[in-house]
């Protein structure tokens, strides 16, 4: 099946724009969301999808098409640029293709929904492993999303920041929380993105096993870039058992919970009982 294409028709040729457009764009994602959140906290999609905020939403991301990539050519710049894209556009397609319950209604959801950027097209997981992880094999296939000769390999951010994985969503109740991030203060943002998901996600289980999140397992080989897994919970981990437990020496994350799959932002009615 083909790709969708979130952010059609093109665009007549104007201004360019810089890393401003993919914060605009998550900053007005999020907002439409919270307007359309139930006191219950719960999201009225039906409303959403076809309310003149989610016109103005989608008019946003057109914008992208207009980016110029030369603009943002630090290392925090681009982050901070494809973090908040990946981010609006995955709940930009969860909003697109009438999903209720979890983003597998949607066949390879990720390898689908995409934007048109700067000339380019890039679907979630091209977004996010090849140029957010520095073009990494994905878990499934287990293949470079970019080929030697694909021109967005020279995109790619390298070597791979682990505390990306607690800043993007693929949409399910297991992700980090989402936020707009900026330039100026991404690295600040991303630690404390890491020190609340690590805090909260990692626990120690019975017989003094080390359980945590699956994000732990899928990109383990990520954390290597930073001394491995265990300097990079020590880095982060508050004061108390589990720190105690890997400074000691015990292995890390040798146990995980259940990846939760069901919509991080719920669906104020349902047809079918949720998945967990």
């Amino acid at each position: 099946m083909s790709r969708v294409l979130l952010n059609d028709p093109p665009l007549a040729k104007a201004d360019p724009v810089g890393a401003e457009a993919g914060e605009e764009l998550q900053r007005r994602m999020l907002l439409l969301l919270g307007t359309y959140t139930t006191p219950e906290g719960r999201v009225d999609y039906a409303p959403l999808r076809v309310s003149g905020e989610f016109r103005e939403v989608v008019e946003c991301s057109r914008r992208l098409q207009r980016v110029d990539l030369s603009l943002i050519s630090t290392r925090f710049a681009r982050l901070a640029f494809w973090i908040n894209v990946y981010n609006a556009l995955v709940l930009h397609g969860i909003i697109s293709l009438g999903v209720r319950r979890t983003v597998w209604e949607v066949w390879n959801f990720f390898g689908r929904v995409s934007y048109r950027i700067a000339g380019f097209t890039f679907s979630a997981e091209e977004i996010e492993h090849g140029i957010l992880r520095g073009n990494r094999r994905r878990i499934i296939p287990p293949l470079r999303p970019f080929a030697r000769r694909d021109p967005r390999l020279a995109l790619a951010v390298g070597p791979v920041d682990p505390r990306i994985h607690f800043a993007i969503t693929c949409g399910a109740r297991s992700c980090p929380p989402v936020g707009v991030y900026r330039t100026a203060g991404i690295d600040a943002q991303l630690d404390l993105a890491t020190r609340n998901f690590v805090n909260q996600e990692i626990t120690l289980g019975s017989q003094g096993r080390i359980v945590c999140s699956k994000i732990f397992k899928w990109y383990r080989s990520d954390f290597d870039t930073t001394g491995g897994l265990a300097a990079f919970l020590l880095r982060y981990l508050d004061d108390g058992p589990v720190r105690e437990a890997v400074a000691g020496g015990a292995a890390s994350c040798q146990a995980f919970r259940p990846f939760r799959w069901g919509l991080q932002f719920r669906a104020a009615t349902r047809a079918t009982r949720e998945p967990p």
